[in-house]
């Protein structure tokens, strides 16, 4: 297992590398690092502008962003809705009015702390010039689109999938087999990297991909029930571990790119692009195949079956996203 403490080695692949599938919260994005600064500063304002004393701001704070970790989507409310109760459900009685101004505040501070870093933003242009990408994420449809489009992501990536759009989450290997049918490659031939060994490494060695990357947190952004390696089967080892989403691309193999691209031809057109947001347009006239994605990848992890397939069809997944 190639690791990035020292020399960083190569992945052995039994084929070349054509798509490279990311995890979207703290892969690319650093969720709860930002989630967290964010209250901090709501905090902050709590105890500068409307008199809290330190230690009942930043409880408040604390508070919310626990129940937003709990629960940060509900699907018979609006997100600024759901949000707005939630801080308003933490605000003392004498402050309940504050909840819209501390929701607008906390989603500006958020998405501040969420921006794409230039170099990763690079990193994912330079990648784009050999291989597919796409992004497939656990969570809630409306916070994770929310996130997706004001981070304008859609750009980078020739797949999006998010997990309560279909009938899977990670790790069920269908969510890979159907990036895998989108893309119109074969398991074998994709790379999966990720923070969590029980959705990202595991889904991905149980679908066959190519290899699979863990990119674990930082232990002082880890919380109460974030496995380890002693947590998880001894089948769920990843290829190769990192500790910044930037020194992914030296794990990759030479030349294994399935056709170059120029730089013109690696923004994704909405027409070329799958995503689960095609749903009324495409994924319920394919939704009698999902059933024989297994059997399609099942015999060989380098096979590939030509079956079309798109994706949609709510899910269940409306807790933390990953």
């Amino acid at each position: 297992m190639s690791t990035f403490r020292g020399a960083i080695k190569r992945l052995s692949c039994d084929s070349k590398i054509t798509a490279i599938f990311f995890d979207l919260d703290n892969t690319l994005i650093a969720t709860r690092k930002a989630d967290a600064k964010a209250c901090s500063k709501v905090a902050d304002l709590l105890h500068r502008d409307h008199g809290f004393s330190c230690e009942l701001a930043n409880e408040t704070a604390t508070n919310y962003l626990s129940a937003f970790r709990r629960c940060p989507d509900n699907p018979d409310m609006a997100l600024a809705q759901w949000r707005s109760q939630l801080w308003y459900d933490v605000l003392p009685g004498t402050h309940k009015q504050l909840a819209g101004e501390l929701y607008g505040r906390w989603l500006e501070w958020r998405y501040r702390y969420l921006a794409i870093p230039a170099e990763v933003q690079t990193m994912l242009q330079t990648l784009r010039l050999q291989y597919l990408l796409g992004i497939i994420t656990n969570g809630p449809t409306a916070a994770q689109w929310e996130k997706i489009d004001r981070l304008a992501l859609n750009k980078y990536f020739d797949c999006i999938l998010v997990s309560s759009d279909l009938p899977w989450a990670k790790p069920d290997r269908n969510i890979f087999y159907a990036a895998c049918h989108y893309l119109g490659v074969p398991p074998g031939q994709c790379v999966m990297i990720g923070d969590k060994l029980e959705t990202d490494i595991q889904g991905g060695i149980e679908a066959n991909l190519g290899a699979t990357v863990w990119l674990p947190l930082p232990s002082e952004q880890r919380l109460v029930g974030d496995r380890t390696m002693d947590d998880v089967p001894e089948h769920v080892r990843p290829d190769a571990i990192v500790d910044s989403v930037l020194k992914f691309p030296a794990l990759l193999p030479p030349s294994t790119s399935f056709r170059a691209r120029t730089p013109s031809a690696s923004s994704v057109s909405l027409q070329e692009q799958k995503t689960t947001r095609n749903r009324a347009a495409q994924y319920n006239r394919f939704l009698p195949e999902i059933p024989d994605l297994y059997s399609s990848y099942s015999s060989s992890s380098s096979g590939y079956s030509s079956n079309e397939c798109s994706q949609h069809s709510i899910g269940s997944n409306h807790g933390s996203s990953s």
